[in-house]
């Protein structure tokens, strides 16, 4: 019996349900609800609550200076590239700069991200030229954060710890397939 209860507790059994990942959104002044504004890339498109609805979205926010420049570099190739931690194509993905932090290297870092970014490509780049969709989301400055919503826009979960890029990358993978099947769970008859 103490295996059977053993087994069952460590999922060995194809019949037992996975345990899914816990979610943390800590205390502060974050959006939580993915609403009411737009995002916008280089190009110009735009990107709203209702064009995202039904599905994850992940949104790593940062500031392109010299502290946070390499932080976010890694964490927009280990969603968007590296096949080990990528997000599944479904999610969207923005990476979401705050130019009001960029300095006096702002005018440099606007023309390289303009010149790098490919349309269609991830993660979606936004520049946040006034530092608003920063207040809105309600992202504290000068450090890098990934925020995680749900498909039905609600956050679900903040990822502020960002030291351990293989750890946090599975988890966010994690968190997203778990949204996912949530999602699909309530679309199922």
């Amino acid at each position: 019996m103490r295996l059977l209860l053993l087994s069952l507790a460590l999922g060995l059994f194809p019949f037992c349900a996975r345990a899914d990942v816990a979610l943390h959104v800590p205390d502060g002044n974050y959006a939580h609800r993915f609403g009411g504004g737009v995002l916008k890339d280089p190009d110009g498109k735009t990107y709203t609550a209702g064009q995202l609805r039904g599905k994850v979205v992940v949104a790593i926010f940062s500031a392109p200076n010299i502290s946070q420049g390499g932080t976010q570099e890694r964490w927009a190739d280990a969603l968007a590239t590296n096949p080990a931690t990528k997000v599944p194509d479904s999610v969207a993905l923005f990476l979401v700069e705050d130019m009001t932090q960029a300095g006096m290297f702002a005018g440099m870092a606007r023309d390289s991200m303009k010149k790098s970014y490919t349309p269609g490509t991830r993660p979606i780049l936004v520049l946040d030229e006034t530092g608003a969709v920063f207040r809105k989301f309600g992202v504290k400055r000068n450090a890098t954060e990934l925020l995680i919503y749900d498909p039905h826009g609600a956050l679900r979960d903040v990822e502020t710890d960002l030291s351990d890029i293989p750890a946090t990358a599975k988890r966010v993978r994690a968190i997203c397939r778990m949204l996912q099947r949530e999602a699909d769970q309530e679309s199922a008859p």
